[in-house]
């Protein structure tokens, strides 16, 4: 049975794009080479999990690889972990390849909810291996 979902694959505004947001206690950042790492900050709770599927989002339309970075991420509610679910449909939808680098907050709630279903990598070098993309101190 196929996944519940919409996703919403548009072209971003692109003075939308590689700038970093904040939403309350939490934060995003954005580089786009070699590939496209977004870093979240803070906590992602349901006040902002919406904001930050929406931001995820619009940096999965224009990525051939995302890696999801948060290590740094204080509290991760089950409203982030369904934006994350949401970001897993998008790429599937579109066919780009991503990983989640996940810190002990995000890691909780995947253990608790079960959710082992998202690609994840132990950290950001070895999501760019897995993903066949070169780490940025290879590149140049």
């Amino acid at each position: 049975m196929a996944p519940i979902g919409t996703c919403r694959v548009y072209r971003p505004d692109p003075k939308s794009i590689g700038v970093g947001e904040h939403w309350g206690s939490a934060s995003a950042s954005v580089v786009l080479q070699p590939a496209v790492v977004v870093s979240i900050y803070g906590e992602v709770d349901a006040s902002n999990a919406t904001r930050l599927a929406g931001y995820l989002e619009r940096h999965v339309a224009i990525a051939g690889a995302l890696v999801v970075d948060a290590t740094a991420v204080d509290f991760f509610g089950a409203p982030a972990l369904a934006a994350l679910h949401r970001v897993d449909r998008c790429c599937a939808a579109i066919g780009v390849n991503w990983r989640l680098v996940e810190g002990p907050a995000v890691r909780r709630v995947i253990r608790i909810c079960d959710a082992t279903d998202l690609p994840r990598a132990e950290n950001v070098e070895s999501a760019f291996r897995e993903l066949g993309v070169a780490s940025p101190s290879v590149v140049g």
